[in-house]
C-alpha cells in the first residue's frame, strides 16, 4: 500500500468515527498538511468514497457507505449547534410549539424558520399545526450515540479555545 492510500484510509477511518467533520477538525484528527488534505478529499470525493455538504461557511464530510441518506442528514444537523439544540429539545419534549421553542432557544424568527424548514424538508422533524416533533426519534437517538465521541472531542476543543482566549 502506498502513502497516498494510507493517508486516504486514515481520512476514511476518521470520517467513519466522526461523520460530518469540517475541514479543520478533519485536519486536526489526521495531522495532514492543508494541501495534502485538500488533495485527498478532492480525490476521495471524485471517486465516490466520500461526500460533502455545505453548512454555512463550513463544508462537512461523510463517507459513502451503507448508512442511509437520513442517517447522513441527521449527522449533518447534529453538527450544527442551533439544529442540535432543536433536536435535543424535541427529543426531551415532543411535540413542542415552534414559537415557544424559538423563544426558549433565543433564536431570531427568520433564522429559526429557515432551519426548521430545512429540517422538515430533510425529514428530520415534522410540523403538525405549529407543533414540532422528531420524525424518527429512534434513528436520531442512534445517530447521537454513534457520534457522541466526536461531540465530546469537539466540546473539549471548544473549551480549550475558550481558555486560550482568556
Amino acid at each position: 500500500m502506498d502513502a497516498k492510500e494510507n493517508q486516504r484510509d486514515k481520512i476514511i477511518g476518521v470520517l467513519e468515527k466522526n461523520p460530518g467533520l469540517h475541514f479543520r477538525a478533519l485536519q486536526r484528527e489526521t495531522n495532514l498538511a492543508v494541501g495534502q488534505l485538500e488533495y485527498h478529499l478532492y480525490q476521495l470525493e471524485k471517486l465516490g468514497n466520500i461526500s460533502s455538504r455545505r453548512d454555512g461557511r463550513f463544508k462537512r464530510y461523510f463517507i459513502s457507505d451503507n448508512s442511509t441518506l437520513l442517517d447522513k442528514k441527521i449527522s449533518y444537523y447534529l453538527r450544527n449547534k442551533k439544529a442540535r439544540e432543536i433536536i435535543i429539545r424535541l427529543l426531551r419534549k415532543s411535540p413542542e410549539n415552534s414559537e415557544e421553542l424559538r423563544i426558549k432557544l433565543k433564536m431570531k424568527r427568520d433564522e429559526m424558520e429557515q432551519l426548521i424548514n430545512n429540517m422538515i424538508d430533510d425529514m428530520i422533524i415534522v410540523n403538525e399545526g405549529k407543533q414540532l416533533s422528531i420524525a424518527a426519534p429512534t434513528q436520531v437517538k442512534k445517530a447521537i450515540r454513534s457520534v457522541k465521541a466526536s461531540f465530546l472531542s469537539e466540546l473539549a476543543e471548544s473549551l480549550i479555545d475558550l481558555l486560550d482566549t482568556e
